[in-house]
């Protein structure tokens, strides 16, 4: 009969002062489950006390991590499973969730023995090992034979948990955890990049994992894998310290971060691949917003088919920083690709800072009758024939919360056939609403023919008026009131909108001439536009050479990296261009007081100035026929700016 080697085994919670007996009686029962888990032969006695230990190394090294269960050929009341590893921080709980939850799927079953031990096997090494034993209550033959086909596959994804918490965190993960389960997890995610990165995540980071965990809805944290809640915790929590930083450096200037990444979420029918976008911003100013609506309408702008996942809008705001998170997918299903997503990260940083709403009290101005009464005398007064066309001028009123209000003073000649300006608009089927103030004639052609003067005010919704950054472009909304009164009334004169006209039909010329730009801010190229001056200039302005400084601008906001001023030159036959972007706001009143030195005349010189990235955008077309006052004018602005460290200034003749 082979002799068997002694094995002495240490428990890690013995103390010298400790019950002898107590302890003994753990000793007794690792020893017993070890020798119905290892192979028989561990405990044989070899030749020598060295030849021993060698061998029994030899084996544990072999089969450990050791996943096995009691050996049963038939349906018992119990079966009893075993684990036996080298030491790791919650093994053991990883263990029992294993076979409690998941080696029957879809119920927790009955554990009626749990006993776990961490323990040094002195005779073998140093090493710390922990052995494990779950015994579960089987109800029925069919969940025997359940348990007996599942137990191989489980046993696999055990031995790769027990091995590494990593694989451990992320079989559970792909299986899915209890709520306090999927917070341990995503505490302990944390707490590691505390420990691994103490310069970058300070003990702080656990107040931002709390206010998001307690703030998200829970479909939002079930749906989520604990790695991709931790990503964005410490990303918000990233974004908050970068941006309490930069604000201490430059409280004025607007400071915007961006991260986006695949993640997946959690459906009914299975996991689905979804873009998180998380933002980072600050508020330079009091009545501002950013919501889940502006970021929506940006990601859209270069994505038209993306949408949001339901409920994963995510926002913290505390004093003038905002954090928020979204999650996209698409209409039909596809991915998200490189391409796609390396174009938001380039791209999308710019737009989200123009699409920062600003509120804005509501004006209260009752209207001047005086001025309404003038209106329809000097309407009126323009009608001289019978074949005169309707003259109408067209007056902002006021906004409510959804619409707009225009009052609109029209003057015609009634004739045999007329009919009320009312009836026209009910007979239409015209989609804004009427709102009569009155009708009065104002005197007579040829003694015999009524010329009537009308006032009314036209309701439009102004949804559709609202630029990126929420504010009301009222030259488009003016534009389809126009529209709606020829359709309704036929042929008018815009008394009062002839420069309009004019400033209109250059910017769609200019649009036009820039088609072949690619992704060029529409927003950004109105705001340039409509700053023109002196006024005179937007309607008679070359939009070619407009065009150029547009062009201009958009490489100069490229090229400018945050560092003192920016200055390019562009010269030609009769025009020198001139971009001037910088931080610094004081150089549009330091440029534009220098520059009225020269005298130069206004319609020798255009003006534009625009805000960029929270930027100074300032653009000049000069075409003085004198060329020694364009070189003056040249060397006005570079001696200017020469007190500021500027980068390269280009020049192109």
């Amino acid at each position: 009969m082979t002799q068997e080697a002694p094995l002495s085994v240490k428990t890690l919670f013995e103390s010298p002062e400790g019950d002898a007996e107590i302890n003994q009686n753990y000793r007794t029962v690792i020893l017993r489950i070890l020798k119905k888990i290892l192979p028989s032969d561990f405990f044989e006695q070899k030749e020598t006390e060295e030849e021993t230990r060698e061998h029994q190394r030899e084996i544990f090294k072999q089969v450990i991590p050791l996943i096995t269960c009691s050996e049963v050929h038939k349906f018992p009341e119990s079966i009893s499973f075993f684990a036996l590893s080298k030491y790791r921080s919650n093994s053991f709980k990883f263990f029992f969730e294993m076979i409690s939850r998941w080696l029957r799927p879809g119920k927790r079953l009955n554990v009626v023995l749990v006993y776990a031990s961490d323990f040094i096997l002195k005779e073998i090494g140093d090493d710390i090992y922990t052995i494990c034993e779950v015994m579960i209550s089987v109800e029925n033959h069919v969940e025997f034979e359940e348990i007996q086909r599942h137990f191989p596959v489980i046993a696999a994804e055990i031995t790769l948990g027990m091995h590494s918490e990593f694989y451990a965190q992320r079989i559970l993960e792909v299986k899915g955890l209890a709520a306090d389960d999927k917070t341990s997890l995503v505490q302990g995610f944390i707490a590691f990049l505390v420990k691994r990165f103490p310069q970058t995540f300070d003990r702080d980071i656990f107040t931002e994992m709390q206010q998001i965990l307690v703030t998200c809805r829970d479909e939002f944290k079930a749906n989520r894998q604990p790695r991709h809640l931790s990503r964005i915790i410490s990303v918000q929590y990233l974004f908050r310290k970068a941006l309490k930083e930069a604000i201490r450096k430059n409280a004025q200037r607007r400071h915007l971060y961006l991260k986006i990444f695949p993640a997946y979420v959690q459906t009914k029918n299975g996991r689905k691949r979804v873009l998180s976008v998380l933002v980072g911003l600050n508020f330079v100013r009091e009545h501002e917003s950013f919501g889940e609506e502006h970021l929506l309408r940006a990601i859209n702008h270069y994505i038209p088919t993306a949408q949001p996942i339901q409920h994963s809008y995510h926002v913290h705001k505390t004093d003038n920083i905002c954090i928020s998170n979204m999650e996209f997918e698409k209409r039909d299903g596809s991915p998200f690709t490189l391409a796609e997503m390396r174009k938001l990260r380039l791209d999308l940083p710019t737009n989200l800072k123009n699409r920062i709403e600003h509120k804005l009290h509501p004006v209260f101005m009752p209207r001047n009758e005086e001025e309404i009464m003038r209106n329809m005398l000097s309407l009126t007064n323009q009608i001289k024939y019978l074949r005169d066309i309707p003259q109408v001028i067209i007056s902002f009123d006021e906004q409510t919360y959804s619409h707009l209000f225009f009052t609109i003073t029209l003057a015609r000649v009634l004739k045999d056939n007329s009919i009320r300006i009312s009836e026209m608009f009910k007979i239409s089927g015209s989609t804004v609403d009427y709102l009569h103030d009155r009708t009065k004639i104002m005197g007579y052609l040829r003694k015999k023919y009524p010329k009537e003067a009308t006032v009314f005010r036209l309701k439009i919704p102004k949804e559709n008026f609202l630029r990126t950054d929420h504010t009301i472009d009222l030259y488009k909304a003016r534009q389809r009131v126009v529209g709606e009164l020829f359709k309704v009334i036929g042929e008018v004169r815009d008394y009062n909108g002839g420069m309009i006209s004019k400033e209109q039909e250059l910017l769609a010329e200019i649009k036009k001439s820039l088609s072949n730009e690619k992704d060029y801010d529409e927003w950004l190229l109105e705001n340039f536009f409509y700053s023109l001056a002196p006024l005179v200039i937007r309607a008679l302005l070359d939009p070619k050479a407009f065009r150029t400084l547009f062009v201009m601008l958009l490489e100069g906001i490229k090229e400018y990296r945050q560092d003192g001023v920016y200055l390019k030159f562009h010269m030609e036959s009769f025009h020198c261009f001139v971009i001037v972007i910088a931080e610094d706001m004081q150089v549009k009143d330091l440029l534009n007081h220098a520059i009225q030195e020269l005298q130069i005349p206004t319609t020798e010189l255009a003006y534009a100035y625009t805000k960029a990235n929270g930027n100074a955008c300032l653009g000049y077309i000069c075409c003085a026929r004198n060329f020694e006052q364009k070189a003056k004018f040249q060397r006005t602005i570079e001696d200017t700016l020469s007190h500021i460290c500027y980068k390269s200034t280009e020049l192109l003749r």
